[in-house]
């Protein structure tokens, strides 16, 4: 039986997801709910380089593949210090590192999140801590270091918009051959046609709920690819099917394969 089914998630992002449904015999569709794009006032983020550079600290987290290309492009070439230690949230962002870096970490958390980062890390006492990310990210990771005695500096280095977008995005958009893409104002006309709908995160899911609302089609069944995306679509009001073990193409290739299995 031939299955269909919406990745909310840029297209060249999702196209590893894309290959592992194919396998499944599932037809993916791909559209771009959100961006990132560059603050509009940038001179924190070249502090930021400046004192990263100058070896200001004695970690540098990151939460998210964008957020590694954000200081990849920041950094304009400027090599980290070799005692910098790095932390990362897992693996498609220690990925990331190694090749926008070209950095191992330090710290990889087993389950990839902001709580699974701080149930296996305890920094060093008055250890110094750069902490990117984006306007959108939670606070849990820097409320948890915060019960440590070290010194955590947050940097907002980019923001989470809805696409199309208006500012200067961080990246160029790639152009993935042979991908079936959908403009995000058409995602609701194409609910019907599908079997299951991939949320990749909370943000994806609040602009989902803008453009579809939250009565969805008997038969469409949910992924989330984290418990912080599943929360959010709880919130929301959206069903909650599955949880990917991992978020990773596989995890959401096997949370796929479950559900379609009991159809």
């Amino acid at each position: 039986m031939a299955y269909q089914a919406l990745i909310l998630r840029n297209p060249a992002r999702a196209a590893a997801t894309v290959q592992e449904f194919d396998q499944l015999g599932i037809t993916s569709w791909c559209a771009q709910l959100i961006e990132t794009v560059w603050p509009a006032d940038r001179s924190s983020l070249q502090r930021m380089a400046s004192e990263l550079v100058a070896g200001a600290y004695s970690w540098l987290v990151f939460t998210s593949v964008n957020t590694v290309k954000v200081v990849q492009q920041v950094l304009d070439g400027q090599p980290l210090p070799e005692p910098l230690r790095l932390a990362s949230v897992g693996e498609k962002t220690t990925e990331a590192i190694e090749r926008y870096l070209g950095r191992s970490v330090d710290f990889e958390a087993e389950e990839q999140s902001a709580a699974g980062m701080l149930a296996a890390w305890v920094p060093e006492p008055g250890a110094r801590i750069c902490y990117p990310h984006g306007d959108l990210a939670s606070s849990t990771l820097a409320d948890g270091l915060g019960k440590y005695p070290v010194q955590v500096n947050e940097f907002i280095v980019y923001e989470t918009v809805d696409a199309p977008a208006d500012g200067t995005p961080v990246s160029e958009p790639e152009a993935v051959p042979g991908l079936n893409v959908l403009p995000a104002n058409r995602i609701g006309d194409r609910l019907e046609e599908q079997d299951l709908v991939v949320f990749s995160a909370p943000s994806v899911v609040r602009r989902f709920v803008q453009l579809a609302g939250t009565q969805l089609p008997e038969k469409l069944q949910t992924i989330a690819i984290g418990r912080p995306t599943a929360r959010a679509m709880e919130r929301a009001g959206l069903p909650v099917h599955a949880v990917a073990s991992a978020p990773t193409p596989q995890g959401l290739a096997r949370a796929a394969q479950d559900l379609l299995r009991y159809r």
